[in-house]
Formats: structure tokens, sequence, C-alpha cells
């Protein structure tokens, strides 16, 4: 997927769904059924088994619909290996300049993570397209930071359920990472791809109602 498309694709839709875990074959059918909710950006976390064979398969199926990432990116040797099987954004718990130069001249979505005010700033100035806070603090340290950096793209990750999600987008969030609350590590081969898309469409929904207030 081409990076504008892409930021495009997050920036309209909003949620994009964390993968961690032992996904086991299970990636295009959950990646499918979180897609039939509503959710069409999809992070792939490193520190899950047989991360690369995952993202490679969900961009080769599902590439075309979704955008497909890799999530936990530490190192510029890990950026290459996700960008090599397909992925078209790069998240990170934390801000490393040298990984978001390398995503950037790759052409490929940069979402590092940051906390603070400062954090944020500079991984911003540094290319990012939009950053991660992480943890996400609550609405009220999101309210915080947009409120002093309103031109910032904010994905805040950690404690977005279907409840707050219409509250962070309200409070500015430009996206939304969300993991457990859609599919969790202990569940990756129980869940039924019925629940995963019922799942995904209370987050829809908040997106949806965010767009009409």
């Amino acid at each position: 997927m081409r990076h504008d498309d892409l930021i495009a694709l997050v920036g309209r839709t909003k949620i994009v769904a964390i993968l961690r875990g032992d996904l086991d074959g299970r990636e295009v059918e959950i990646a499918g059924a979180l897609a039939a909710g509503g959710v069409a950006a999809v992070e792939v976390s490193i520190v899950s088994p047989r991360y690369a064979a995952a993202i490679a398969r969900l961009a080769k199926e599902l590439g075309g619909q979704m955008a497909i990432g890799a999530g936990t990116v530490l190192t510029v040797e890990q950026l290459h290996e996700v960008a090599d099987c397909g992925a078209s954004f790069i998240v990170s718990p934390n801000f490393d300049p040298e990984v978001v130069e390398e995503t950037r001249r790759l052409d490929l979505g940069s979402f590092p993570g940051a906390y603070t005010a400062t954090e944020v700033v500079a991984a911003w100035k540094a290319g990012a397209d939009a950053v991660k806070i992480f943890p996400s603090g609550g609405v009220e340290h999101l309210k915080a930071l947009k409120a002093p950096l309103p031109q910032i793209r904010m994905v805040p990750t950690g404690g977005v359920t279907g409840e707050n999600a219409g509250e962070f987008l309200a409070a500015g969030a430009w996206g939304l990472g969300i993991a457990s609350e859609l599919v969790s590590t202990r569940e990756m081969q129980t869940v039924t791809a019925a629940e995963l898309t019922r799942r995904a469409l209370v987050f829809s929904a908040a997106v949806a109602g965010s767009a009409h207030e």
C-alpha cells in the first residue's frame, strides 16, 4: 500500500488492531474478521512467534484492502526484515530517530512511541507520520498533550476500550491502537471470527459517532 494511501486509510478508519501472540496460521482469518467489522489496519507485534511469516501472509492475502504493519520494532535491522515481508507501516513502543529516518526513507508509515510532550515533539520533528502515545495515560493525558500540540497526529495505545474510544477521539486522537480489547494473546486460537467482528463493530460505531459530533 502506498504511503499516502496508508495515512489516508488510517486517518479515516482510526482503528489499528494489534495482534500479539501465537497466531499459528490464523492471521488471515483473524484480520479478515476484524476487517468485516470495519478495522482497516492490523499490526503484528514482532514479539509474536513466526511474526515474519504472519506479516508476509497478511500482506499477500489482505494487503490490497487493509494496511498491514509491524509492531514492537526497535532496530533498523528489524525494520528491514518486516519491510521485506511486506509491512506498510512500522510501530514502536519508543522513539528511535534512526528507525524513523529509515522507515521514511523506505516510504513506509512511521508510528514511533512517546509519552511526554518532549518525546512527542522530537518524534514528530524526526518525521513520524503519527506518534503512538504509549502507554496512553488515559483521556486526560491525551487532552493535556493535544492542547499545546494540536498539529501532531497522536495514536493512544493501551487502555482504549469500546466504552472510552469515543472520549479518546473527542479529545483529538488521530487513531486508536487496540490490542486485547479486540483479541488477547490467550485467545488467539479460540476466539471465533463472529466474535471478532462483533468487537470490531463496537469500535467502528465509536468512530462513526465521533465523526458526527
